[in-house]
């Protein structure tokens, strides 16, 4: 089997107060979001930069936090893989690439959609809009915000939050559970069907809620309280090396005290049974009024 890679960018800029996103309509007939093949030893983003100024004549800078990747069949015995990331241009003045582009276009969402031929290509602008959605609000009392960094400590030391689903018949499902936090990422465990796992698989869309500090001062009419909301997407771990790891960081985080040989033991007799997911943080906020 041929395994092939390319990486590419939704790209957007804002006149006047509108958000435009670069449409190419390349020289074979379609339409499409810039994107090219990996060359040498190139990381995703050298090669997502490196297509968008080949074929744009664009600089940009990419957004944090946006990464979609797609699969597909380019022919037989072939797998291609295709990156994608979310990228800020430095301007508007697009220079194409006659070999492969016959022209451009920067275009508002709702006029952006349509106007891509593939499916894929119109799910990832999609996701790309919602997570521009997601970035760009603010939050009301910006005074009580806190810093990535303190929000980042909130999820690492905190014993247990609330994730937020789409649940059965539109209605919002929320959950306690324990977790852990490690490298941008939250790991819970759960039963293999249920609410939570039907919720996941209809929407892997999710926010997770910790409440760090709750403190009622009656006298002052108020709270002292300190939170943080983390807004990702969720998948279940599907390799056993993977679902180990997770579960691994699970048990050091409950039970730091205890020795690698009894925690193991304990890991060995729940692992076929057990279910873990992760979601991957694309947003963190947090409020403190501390």
């Amino acid at each position: 089997m041929i395994r092939e890679k390319s990486c590419g960018a939704v790209v957007f800029a804002e006149a006047d107060g509108e958000r435009l996103y670069l449409v190419e309509h390349m020289q074979k007939g379609h339409t499409s979001i810039c994107k090219g093949h990996v060359e040498g030893r190139e990381t995703e983003r050298e090669t997502a930069a490196r297509e968008i100024l080949e074929e744009t004549g664009l600089k940009v800078g990419f957004i944090d936090g946006f990464r979609r990747t797609i699969q597909y069949s380019p022919y037989v015995d072939c797998v291609k893989d295709v990156v994608f990331f979310l990228a800020r241009a430095d301007g508007m003045t697009v220079t194409a690439q006659e070999e492969e582009v016959a022209s451009i276009e920067w275009l508002a969402f709702d006029k952006a959609l349509p106007a891509l031929t593939h499916k894929s290509d119109r799910e990832t602008l999609m996701a790309a809009e919602d997570f521009m959605k997601l970035i760009s609000r603010k939050m009301r009392r910006g005074k009580r915000e806190l810093t990535a960094d303190k929000c980042e400590e909130i999820l690492k030391t905190a014993s247990s939050g609330v994730l937020a689903l789409l649940g059965d018949g539109g209605y919002p499902y929320a959950v306690p559970l324990s977790f852990v936090y490690d490298k941008g990422k939250i790991y819970f465990h759960g039963a293999k069907t249920g609410h939570k796992a039907d919720a996941i698989e209809r929407c892997p869309k999710a926010s997770f809620c910790v409440v760090d500090m709750d403190r009622v001062r009656p006298e002052e009419y108020t709270t002292k309280y300190r939170s943080a909301i983390a807004f990702g997407h969720i998948r279940r771990l599907d390799s056993d090396a993977e679902l180990r790891s997770a579960v691994e960081l699970l048990a050091e985080k409950y039970n730091p005290a205890d020795n690698e040989e009894h925690r193991q033991k304990y890991i060995d007799a729940e692992f076929a049974d057990l279910s873990m997911w992760e979601l991957t943080v694309e947003r963190v906020t947090g409020k403190s009024n501390a």
